[in-house]
């Protein structure tokens, strides 16, 4: 179940440059803009109220849900685009087909979405629990254990939408990858890690170039960051499809 870091990263830097995956950054930045400019917040925060011993709730729901609304169609389309960009990407040339689009999507949405779920809880324990309950030693804690179950869940989008799998198989089956190859899968992450980094730099550089004109800036920064993303989900595919070609 090995598969070469090098490869998977020279294949998915290639693949970023294609007709389908900047189309699927620039769908990524369309919603996201558009959710940018819908009116206030659904969930608030009570000035003051934290630490003030207060007995009133610092969690303020606005009568407005449209915000709300707006992020449920964003996690959507991005849970669709992600579920599309690594059935695309699996196969060898990134050539979208109808069944990329339209395979048992209600099955792939909610099962992705589980594994959102799962990270959500470690961030939740880790991030927030731990490091309430322990401070700075607490939060380093919590650090780990995030990138632990990020690491575990790395392969599970891939089973997830080109496998036919659900939440719970994929993770199984992710963490079989994770302990038949750790050196492979912790390089690949952090060399996209790095290959995240550089391309987000760039972007801050073209956005700062770009500050006088004001609304180009934060377009650039949202093209990176949708590069970004894409770039991420095409690594997954490629992993993936080394991974199933050597099981």
């Amino acid at each position: 179940m090995a598969f070469d870091v090098l490869t998977v990263l020279r294949q998915s830097l290639r693949r970023l440059a294609t007709g389908p995956a900047l189309i699927i950054a620039v769908v990524f930045i369309v919603f996201e803009t558009a959710a940018a400019l819908v009116p206030g917040r659904f969930i608030g925060v009570t000035p003051g109220i934290i630490g003030s011993g207060a007995g009133t709730s610092p969690i303020v729901f606005a009568p407005n849900p449209l915000p709300a609304i707006a992020e449920v169609i964003v996690l959507v389309v991005g849970l669709y685009l992600s579920l599309v960009t690594i059935r695309v990407f699996a196969g060898q040339w990134g050539i979208v087909e109808r069944e990329h689009l339209t395979h048992r999507v209600g099955f792939g949405l909610l099962n992705l979405l589980g594994i959102i779920i799962v990270m959500g809880i470690a961030m939740a324990i880790g991030l927030v629990g731990l490091a309430g309950l322990f401070g700075i030693v607490g939060l380093l804690v919590g650090t780990i254990l995030v990138l632990v179950v990020a690491t575990i869940a790395f392969f599970a989008p891939g089973f997830i939408a080109v496998g036919d799998d659900n939440a719970l198989k994929a993770l199984r089956k992710s963490l079989g990858v994770l302990s038949a190859s750790p050196l492979h899968v912790v390089s690949l992450l952090v060399a996209l890690l790095v290959v995240n980094v550089v391309l987000q730099a760039i972007g801050v550089l073209i956005a700062g170039v770009l500050g006088p004109v004001r609304f180009l800036a934060p377009l650039v920064l949202t093209f990176f960051g949708a590069l970004g993303t894409v770039f991420f989900l095409i690594a997954i595919a490629r992993a993936y499809d080394q991974t199933a070609e050597t099981a």
